[in-house]
């Protein structure tokens, strides 16, 4: 293998890249190199876990390995050496990430529990593995534990999670077109359709990191296989956060990065605040409503298109309402019991 080519490469990629080369055998001189890549480092502990990777993967069930199959694209028949060995190397990376999976996947569950709030309503509560959910008004989840795997999934809503890290049990949060997997601990996740957060979900970090990408399985393991080679486009689909970095993705799971939060800004909900930037004043009205009665509503489209920024209490439409002329070519009118948000 071409030294040049090896500097590019973690040991992990090189190990795979050298485990797929000898399933075609390995000419006089690439022994020799192969031989001495071996002698380096740490590269004869990383080729001997990717050769027990390989290994495992025969013990697959066989309808997993026809999934994985139907997931890759299908082959040319004559394929350039150094293509070869990149298809070679997302394969096997592919099997990789499926043998965990492959074999826990369908367990029972050892818990099973739904959650819900009302408008206006918040509650937290404490899983028996002391992880802690915050749950906003008008939200809906179910979590799931497994004897593997921690699985929660956000019907509606938002939700502040503080996880409690377990090695062997991951934990993942299922929203929308979205799956989040949990690499730290406190991070919200948002999934209001139709809202002022757009039609995907939004997650926010505090601490620690997560990853963010495609819900379904074989598309979220394609797509980290890919950015593990470094394939380009894959940050489209899927990215890890860290501490106070925000992501939102539209109806299809497309992700689009955001500016850094400050973090204090991370689910401003739990101090009862709402956060607006350059939101349209009639949605930002319907997130005053998923606290309670808001008694205004734009006297026209042009002023339902209006937008707004600022902090604000979630429980104080009232003061919303109140500063909107200061900051907007709009006036306060009430006609007939009716209270409306028209143009100056």
């Amino acid at each position: 293998m071409n030294s040049a080519i090896n500097e590019l490469m973690s040991p992990e990629e090189q190990a795979v890249r050298w485990l797929t080369r000898q399933q075609d055998g390995l000419s006089t001189r690439e022994q020799r190199e192969f031989t001495a890549w071996l002698a380096q480092a740490d590269n004869a502990a990383h080729y001997a876990s990717t050769q027990q990777l390989w290994q495992r993967v025969g013990e697959l069930p066989q309808a997993n390995v026809s999934r994985l199959r139907a997931s890759l694209p299908a082959a040319p028949r004559k394929i350039p050496r150094r293509a070869f060995w990149q298809s070679a190397g997302l394969a096997a990376l592919l099997c990789a990430v499926l043998i965990w999976p492959a074999w826990q996947m369908f367990a029972p569950p050892v818990m099973t529990t739904e959650l819900h709030t009302g408008r206006g309503e918040s509650q937290q509560i404490t899983l028996p593995d002391g992880t802690v959910l915050s749950l906003d008004a008008e939200t809906q989840l179910q979590v799931v534990y497994y004897p593997q795997r921690r699985e929660v999934t956000l019907s509606k809503g938002q939700v502040w999670f503080q996880v409690q890290h377990l090695e062997d049990k991951p934990f993942v949060v299922l929203s929308g077109p979205s799956r989040v997997t949990v690499l730290g601990t406190q991070f919200s996740v948002r999934y209001i359709p139709q809202s002022m957060s757009g039609e995907g979900i939004d997650v926010a970090v505090s601490s620690g990191a997560v990853r963010v990408g495609p819900r379904a399985w074989l598309e979220n393991l394609r797509w980290r296989a890919m950015a593990r080679l470094d394939m380009n486009g894959h940050d489209r689909h899927l990215l890890v956060l860290r501490a106070t970095q925000r992501v939102t993705s539209d109806a299809r799971g497309n992700l689009t990065r955001q500016q850094p939060l400050a973090p204090d800004a991370v689910a401003g909900w739990r101090q009862s605040r709402i956060n607006f930037d350059n939101t349209p004043l009639n949605l930002a009205l319907a997130e005053f409503s998923r606290y309670g009665d808001v008694p205004y509503s734009p006297a026209s489209a042009d002023v339902a298109a209006l937008r707004v920024s600022g902090s604000f209490n979630v429980h104080r439409p009232d003061s919303f309402a109140q500063a909107l002329p200061k900051v907007l070519p709009v006036k306060i009118t009430t006609q007939a019991g009716e209270t409306q948000i028209q143009k100056r």
